[in-house]
């Protein structure tokens, strides 16, 4: 006899494939369709989750994904993104036990593997990556399209292991074996970013604008054409800063050469916190937040596509620094030459002959996928502070919970920061400061920005503008670059923070020692 399906698996099955496609919106209005039919449908709460994760909302994402294990707790795949929320909420650890778990429950399912090994990956656990891709590799000859996205984690574990020039032959083989990997082109694209291959790798990179989970609300379209190096005499553009603030401040640079190929006008659409630095620094273009939706423009473009239709290489990168400035108008709350902090030393400032003035950033955006090797502890960082004849501030905007205790510890760190309001803020006091010591987030490219000396510490697979074996960065001239190294990451030092950060601070403690002592 023949049995209707329920309305609720139905509205799931077409939720998922809209997920799939990247209709976040229509998932939504189908997933709430299907709770209010069945409350306790379990994959109906598990997608519900999937699109808090692709929100960045880990917390709403653990809360239905318990919610799915109420009703059965050895659903596999609300434990895949059960390891999906913990990553994004910082809990490493948890977060490989629980694709661990998803694994075990249903170990032929391909995509659970893949979570696991990519995890594993990123966390320092070279051969459990590898076991946990063989049934993919022993399906390749019915299995394409798996096949090949094992290959491509391959070579992502080749980048995380510092094995650049290795990690090529894994992309390419996937690509050649499934074209239509975006985000394998990507990374492949910023591999080849990485080595120093600018031309072949802003091509691949490109790949991210084809990439649904990078687009969320998708991308307005606001112009009659995409610009693609096209000429601008007479006409107008509009720019998008597509990624985060750190990137649209790297991109900025190239606001001067549109100018330069004759637009009638320029507007460049940023984030909140950057509009009044990059409006000061830019007087002949329009700086906004938004756009209205009858706005129209000539040419669109995204920032991060401004060096592929520039023909950006390793040794024709738009260097002229400062490109940013601190507006002539900052917050009056703000410390002036010469004045203190409570607890700070005063000895004055260096341009007065006094101590040497440094800034420390030790985190970025806890959001951020891999955010365990890019941020560093406050009580491991702040070790640097016991330097005598220093004078540091924090540059730290937004300090985490787990890092106040070590901050509170050091009341001579001046805190001046917390009253900024902006990125315009946040230069006018790196103006003041004589170096910048800091992890790879935004103050590190708006420190190089300003033109001022700035140390980035990075780890073993940094972001693929701090390249590969350099101690500086063809972006901008003031930076020097501290890497932990792939023994220090996958050997003992790991066991001090999980990261490997020891001995690279203990450089830079040498070299601020050096510093401080000329």
């Amino acid at each position: 006899m023949f049995m209707q399906q329920p309305e609720s698996d139905r509205l799931v099955q077409d939720a998922t494939v809209a997920l799939a496609n990247g209709h976040t919106a229509e998932a939504a209005r189908l997933l709430a369709q299907a709770i209010r039919l069945d409350p306790r449908h379990p994959m109906a709460l598990t997608k519900q989750a999937e699109l808090a994760v692709h929100q960045k909302d880990h917390k709403a994402a653990l809360a239905l994904i318990d919610a799915a294990f109420a009703v059965e707790a050895n659903f596999a795949p609300a434990w895949d993104l059960r390891a999906a929320a913990c990553w994004l909420a910082g809990q490493q650890t948890e977060a490989v036990q629980a694709a661990r778990r998803a694994v075990d429950i249903v170990p032929p399912n391909p995509g659970f593997r893949l979570r696991l090994a990519r995890f594993a990956t990123w966390t320092g656990r070279g051969s459990e990556t590898r076991e946990a891709l063989i049934p993919l590799f022993a399906a390749e000859q019915y299995d394409k399209p798996h096949y090949a996205a094992a290959v491509s984690m391959l070579g992502e574990l080749a980048i995380a292991e510092g094995r650049f020039d290795e990690a090529d032959a894994y992309l390419d083989r996937a690509l050649d074996l499934h074209p239509s990997l975006n985000p394998t082109r990507m990374q492949r694209g910023m591999n080849r970013l990485r080595l120093g291959e600018f031309r072949t790798g802003w091509q691949d990179f490109a790949a991210r604008e084809a990439i649904p989970e990078l687009y969320p609300n998708g991308r307005p379209v606001l112009a009659d054409q995409a610009w693609q190096g096209q000429a601008l005499v007479g006409k107008t553009l509009v720019v998008h800063d597509d990624q985060g603030h750190g990137d649209a401040i790297q991109f900025f640079r190239y606001l001067p050469l549109l100018r330069e190929r004759g637009a009638a006008h320029i507007t460049w659409r940023t984030f909140a916190p950057l509009a009044r630095l990059l409006a000061d620094a830019a007087p002949y273009a329009t700086v906004v937040t938004a756009l209205p939706g009858d706005a129209r423009f000539d040419f669109q473009c995204n920032s991060t596509s401004l060096p592929r239709w520039f023909h950006t290489e390793l040794d024709s990168v738009p260097t002229k620094v400062p490109y940013l400035r601190p507006p002539s108008r900052t917050i009056s709350a703000m410390k002036r030459p010469g004045e203190r902090s409570k607890g700070e030393r005063s000895n004055g400032g260096r341009a007065n002959g006094g101590q040497l003035k440094v800034g420390l950033v030790w985190s970025g955006d806890p959001r951020h996928t891999r955010d365990h090797l890019r941020s560093i502890p406050a009580a491991v960082f702040l070790g640097l502070t016991d330097i005598p004849g220093i004078s540091f501030h924090s540059l730290q905007h937004e300090v985490r919970a787990a890092d106040l205790p070590a901050l509170e510890a050091r009341p001579a760190i001046g805190r001046e920061v917390e009253k900024a309001a902006d990125f315009a803020d946040t230069a006018a006091l790196i103006a003041r400061l004589d170096l910048v010591i800091t992890v790879d987030t935004a103050i590190a490219h708006l420190a190089g920005a300003l033109g001022k000396p700035v140390w980035v510490l990075v780890h073993v697979a940094p972001d693929w503008r701090w390249m590969a074996d350099r101690a500086d960065s063809p972006w901008y001239p003031t930076v020097r670059l501290f890497r932990v190294t792939p023994p220090e990451w996958l050997g003992p030092a790991k066991a001090v923070d999980g990261a490997g950060w020891g001995p690279v601070l203990g450089r830079v403690s040498t070299a601020l020692r050096a510093l401080a002592a000329s």
